[in-house]
């Protein structure tokens, strides 16, 4: 059964955005009297089948919608500095969307090489990623942010930066699974002394993921991984 993102689920006849719509009608050929699935992000998911399939619009009907409970216990919050190459960045908020994951910020630091994004692009990887997955919530994508502008949100006690340099913790060591977290992975000349001075100043604490020095998409896609794993021991 093919999967389709609609933000506005309610019971009766929905209209699939435009994005989902051309991908019904125009892509895939589906006809009216076809049964799919829908997911609107929050938690709700449904059987549907089509009415109305049409250059104008795309209108399916609710047969049956149920709603699904949050997938962790802790939400998993990463802020991760733009790499270079979009491509890798892509790839990461994919994987992670995938993996598991509630929030992702999108992190300028003193290092950050791009100072652009599309986060429109970037929040279709996550649709993306959520119906192939089969989930039922899609994360929050933030728009660029500094770390001054982070700092300053009411962000939750268990905080983490990676860090090479200096002293440091593992972060298999340092998580605790049952608390939400917020976690910092910086660019690939990694955060400044000043930016950890900065973190620590406010209660972060650095951590080390893994012996080896990784591209910041990899270290972020592995502390997802190893955070989302360890609320399912």
């Amino acid at each position: 059964m093919h999967q389709f993102y609609c933000p506005v689920l309610l019971e009766g006849e929905v209209d699939l955005p435009e994005e989902e719509a051309h991908h019904a009608s125009a892509v895939l050929r589906l006809a009216a009297g076809t049964r799919i699935g829908l997911v609107d992000g929050l938690g709700s998911r449904a059987v549907a089948e089509l009415v109305l399939v049409g250059k104008r619009g795309v209108t399916a009907t609710v047969v049956e919608r149920v709603v699904v409970a949050p997938e962790r216990v802790a939400r998993i919050h990463l802020a991760v500095a733009p790499t270079k190459q979009m491509d890798r960045y892509e790839w990461f908020v994919e994987k992670a969307v995938e993996i598991g994951v509630d929030r992702i910020t999108p992190l300028i630091t003193e290092r950050t090489e791009r100072g652009k994004l599309r986060i429109d692009r970037l929040q279709r990887v996550a649709i993306s990623a959520m119906k192939q997955s089969q989930r039922a919530w899609l994360p929050r994508i933030d728009e660029l942010t500094t770390v001054e502008r982070l700092l300053a949100e009411e962000l939750p006690q268990q905080r983490l930066f990676g860090w090479c340099e200096g002293e440091h913790t593992s972060l298999m060591q340092r998580y605790h699974p049952a608390s939400d977290a917020v976690v910092l992975i910086g660019p690939e000349g990694d955060f400044t002394a000043e930016e950890a001075e900065q973190f620590r100043s406010v209660n972060f604490n650095a951590v080390s993921i893994g012996s080896a020095r990784l591209r910041t998409e990899t270290a972020a896609l592995t502390a997802c991984t190893w955070m989302s794993l360890a609320q399912q021991r």
